[in-house]
């Protein structure tokens, strides 16, 4: 009796936290995406003022809302739990009832990833089961919402033209178009165009005057531009996708240029920017509507360009796990293609287009980096505006893949350079630290299969990705091919980041002349070089292995072999000067 009395009153205390622990990770989760939101309310007004530091701040800011809730939440579970913190009973008890409130929660899907973070954070490192995590069950997976609340259409009964310039006039702002009439005339030829081209089914409407154009209710923010999303509809259903640039130069805002298809999208959309910043408290549902648009698109990919980046990391891990079980069993992960690096072990696998770096144990020489300080470079990168020239990365911890899919060989490897990083158990293969980044073709690998024409092409991007990252305060540190590389669209990116820096904290520096030939030839330096000193002119050892890259390269940018051009750089971020960088070709530009 005295037993089952003491079971009973167990159990109402298990159910007491629990409830608590739901309730507090659920207060944690609304707080979370009210400052996030807040962030991002003031977008507009950002841009209508030109305040574009200001732009950046906040998107360094609202990368800041998530972790430090976490933290908090993680911090008032320490209290509420006491004893039971580390009871997995509990712990699914609490999910039970978290599940339960916000089963018709608006955001569900993200406030289920909130709940994830949060306990993976009380968890650390002790083996924490899916079971108590919201994240493989179908149940636990979002089927396509309506999104009809987020978009308005306009009818082509009243011609396409007059459409078109409703579509302009209905966006709200407080400052005019400075030549509004010009700029809808010449969107409009330019969508008349595009859909004789890409689409004729609505190239054939829109001249019946059939169909309607419908677009996104909420604007999309970044860096010095904001962007209309929507399509032009027949009523048969075939569509073209859009995005419409508009920029807000000293004579007023003006129509810059126009995306049209799904491909043209994908370029706005890419992962080497940073987030758009979206007036709307239905993410999820505007991920819906993007993926109608850009149906190419991974979800992860849609949330992840919006600026909800620890969701897209649990749709990834969806993706990733989907994909391995749909391939065939002879697919194996292997060293992926390249250079191997010093510091992080790379690899991949057949029919998924991302890899898994992982920092190695011990670098190799000359690298004398630690792994917080590589993890300081990441995370500094994520951070930064990427301006289309870094990739993007994932940083994930105790991720678990399939040990049969492993190669005999990569095995091997990765216990010697990696094991501390490594956990077998059972049939899973734990990394306790990797980063996960888009598949690309390694620059040096490039340049050896492609033309004459391709070759100079690529080492015009190349030299124009350093001048572009130099002028958003970002040194590659280590510029050599390698590290480098090219994406499906042609376009160079760097991804190799453990000595990554910002430009300001270099000092560069000419090579000092010396009148004793002996010195030159001497293998120690006859000259005094500190830490950050950085030499241009010796850059030109980066192409040493192709003369003819070298050729090309040096024909448009040889001037990033002086010092007095990158100190030029340095003296325009001083100045506080934000380079323009457009996410579409200077060829669509109005």
């Amino acid at each position: 009796m005295q037993n089952r009395l003491t079971n009973q009153s167990n159990n109402a205390l298990q159910h007491v936290v629990a409830s608590k622990l739901a309730r507090s990770i659920f207060a944690g989760f609304e707080a979370m995406f009210s400052q996030f939101l807040n962030i991002t309310l003031g977008a507009q007004s950002r841009f209508e003022q030109q305040k574009y530091h200001d732009v950046q701040s906040a998107m360094r800011e609202r990368l800041q809302v998530y972790e430090r809730e976490v933290k908090n939440v993680s911090e008032a579970v320490l209290v509420i739990a006491y004893a039971e913190l580390t009871c997995p009973q509990t712990w699914q008890l609490a999910k039970n009832i978290y599940g339960d409130m916000v089963q018709n929660h608006e955001n569900k899907p993200i406030a289920h990833t909130f709940f994830n973070s949060t306990f993976g954070a009380i968890w650390d490192d002790k083996k924490i089961r899916t079971v108590h995590l919201f994240v493989l069950k179908a149940k636990y997976r979002s089927e396509p919402r309506s999104y009809e609340s987020l978009v308005s259409r306009i009818s082509l009964q009243n011609g396409f033209n007059n459409a078109v310039k409703t579509l302009i006039t209905n966006q709200v702002f407080r400052l005019p178009f400075s030549q509004l009439a010009s700029d809808v005339a010449t969107l409009q030829s330019t969508l008349m165009q595009g859909a004789k081209q890409q689409c004729k089914q609505v190239y054939e409407l829109i001249n019946l005057n059939d169909g309607y154009i419908e677009y996104a209710n909420s604007l999309f923010f970044r860096n010095k531009a904001c962007y209309l999303i929507g399509r032009c509809i027949a009523k048969n259903g075939d569509n073209m996708p859009f995005a419409i640039a508009i920029l807000n130069t000293d004579e007023g805002l003006k129509l810059d240029a126009v995306m049209m298809g799904a491909d043209q999208l994908s370029l706005l959309f890419g992962f080497a920017r940073t987030y758009f910043m979206v007036d709307t408290d239905q993410p999820a549902r505007y991920v819906d509507y993007l993926s109608v648009l850009m149906p190419h698109k991974q979800r992860f990919e849609l949330f992840n360009a919006i600026g909800f980046i620890k969701h897209a990391k649990t749709e990834f891990y969806r993706h990733k796990v989907d994909t391995t079980k749909n391939s065939p069993a002879n697919f194996k992960y292997v060293t992926a293609p390249g250079t191997p690096g010093m510091v992080m072990l790379v690899f991949t696998i057949e029919g998924l287009d991302y890899v898994y770096k992982v920092i190695k144990d011990k670098f190799s020489a000359p690298k004398t980096a630690t792994k917080a300080q590589v993890k300081e470079k990441y995370n500094f990168v994520k951070q930064a505006d990427r301006v289309g020239r870094l990739v993007d990365t994932h940083e994930f911890r105790y991720l678990a893949f399939d040990l049969s899919r492993f190669s005999d060989e990569l095995l091997e490897q990765m216990k010697n350079q990696i094991g501390s990083s490594m956990v077998i158990s059972g049939k899973a293969l734990i990394l306790k630290h990797v980063y996960v980044e888009r598949k690309m073709t390694p620059l040096n690998l490039y340049i050896n299969q492609c033309d004459n024409k391709t070759l100079e092409r690529v080492m015009h991007d190349y030299g124009k990705a350093i001048k572009e990252l130099a002028g958003a305060n970002i040194f590659p540190g280590d510029m050599l091919m390698k590290n480098f590389g090219v994406t499906r669209w042609g376009r160079v990116v760097f991804y190799d980041f453990d000595e990554i820096c910002p430009l300001t904290d270099c000092n560069f520096r000419e090579v000092p002349q010396t009148q004793n030939a002996l010195e030159e030839l001497s293998s120690h330096s006859y000259f005094d070089i500190a830490e950050n000193d950085i030499f241009p002119s010796q850059f030109k050892v980066f192409f040493s292995a192709n003369e003819l890259a070298f050729n090309y390269f040096n024909n448009e940018h040889s001037h990033l072999f002086l010092a007095t051009f990158w100190e030029g750089c340095q003296q325009q971020i001083y100045n506080g000067y934000l380079p323009d960088v457009y996410p579409y070709k200077q060829s669509w530009r109005f």
